[in-house]
């Protein structure tokens, strides 16, 4: 018989001791990224699921409260993790979810399980069993990618028969880097995260996406990288920072998170250089793969990641759990159809407010060195 309770704080290694043993476990299964995620206040459940007292499945929720209502909407983040064929787990841990879903007013519950969509094609889709409705659509705007590049590590014994794989001209980038004066170091001190920061909201603007606060990427460097759990690759010249790398490592898979470098400097080729030193440390620390968080949204970041030698890999994707039926379809519409016409306006709109505030700060600045 499976028994499902609630993981407290306090419990918070037991349940990644646990979660990180599964085959399917992700870095976003860790109980510290629901603990990012809050930076967004979003709410986090971690259900555990047992059978005679051994762990046989989890799945953390995350809560968030919709404005003006009050009613919210819940995400799984690559969850639940468990053993594929242990159908009984999986029914005990959507049972938790669906009385979760009522007490917390939900419209709906998504899944995006980190299930490779080739293990599903011979299988019984244990999930649409569940009552849950699988999504068609390859991306969403808040969810993680469907289709993602990731790097087997396991086929290598060393970092350096990996980058000899490389072909000549990547191998070539990542040395450039280091023969123009640029140096990849890990970050040690809040500071530096702070002037990253500053680059990649800049980077995210010229490129054309949305960027969280510098609150979030402070959780992250709290709770992964100042735990030996993720690193900063700061890439530096001539004394300054002038671009870096996040990622975060769980159940010995390291997740590619956040990077960027200025147009000015692109010469320097510290993409690659950033990149390679963290491929090249997931090797060493023993991980099993490393992954980039999509395949690229441009023709540009898919060829550059491409370069590395990953494969691509395409999850089983989306799953809902509907609860409030007639506002779920609206919430679905709204997703799927308004938002993506209004994207490119929102980003237009972000892009302007930029512009104004860096032109009143820039004035601001300067009438105070004036005066």
């Amino acid at each position: 018989m499976v028994n499902v309770t609630e993981i407290q704080e306090g419990q918070r290694d037991f349940w990644d001791r646990e979660i990180s043993r599964f085959e399917n476990a992700h870095p976003l299964n860790a109980f510290d990224w629901g603990q990012v995620r809050s930076i967004d206040n979003w709410k986090s459940i971690y259900l555990l699921a047992q059978r005679d007292g051994v762990v046989c499945g989890g799945m953390m929720i995350l809560v968030k409260k919709l404005p003006f209502v009050p009613l919210t909407i819940l995400y799984s983040p690559k969850g639940p993790v468990w053993q594929y064929e242990d159908e009984e787990t999986l029914t005990e841990l959507i049972k938790s979810a669906k009385r979760r879903a009522k007490q917390e007013k939900a419209i709906f519950l998504r899944i995006d399980p980190n299930i490779p969509e080739s293990i599903m094609r011979d299988k019984v889709d244990l999930l649409e069993k569940q009552s849950l409705i699988h999504l068609e659509q390859r991306w969403t705007f808040w969810n993680s990618p469907r289709d993602v590049y990731r790097i087997d590590l396991t086929k290598v014994q060393e970092p350096e028969e990996l980058f000899n794989r490389l072909d000549r001209d990547t191998r070539r980038c990542v040395r450039k880097a280091a023969k123009e004066g640029v140096s990849i170091e890990a970050a040690e001190k809040e500071e530096e995260l702070k002037t990253f920061y500053e680059i990649f909201k800049e980077f995210s603007v010229s490129k054309g996406f949305m960027s969280r606060s510098y609150e979030y990427q402070k959780k992250l460097w709290d709770t992964y990288i100042k735990q030996d759990k993720g690193r900063l690759f700061l890439a530096k010249y001539q004394g300054k920072i002038i671009g870096g790398l996040i990622c975060i490592m769980f159940s010995d898979k390291c997740l590619a998170m956040h990077m960027g470098t200025p147009y000015e400097y692109r010469r320097l080729q510290t993409y690659y250089a950033y990149v390679w030193a963290s491929i090249k440390w997931a090797k060493e620390r023993g991980c099993q793969w490393y992954s980039f968080r999509g395949v690229g949204t441009t023709p540009s970041q898919e060829y550059f990641k491409s370069k590395f030698l990953p494969e691509v890999v395409s999850l089983v994707g989306y799953y809902d759990l509907p609860n409030m039926t007639a506002l779920y379809r609206a919430f679905y519409f709204a997703e799927f159809y308004i938002l993506p016409r209004a994207w490119k306006y929102l980003i237009s709109i972000r892009e302007m407010l930029h512009k104004f505030f860096s032109k009143y700060i820039i004035r601001h600045n300067r009438a105070k060195t004036q005066y």
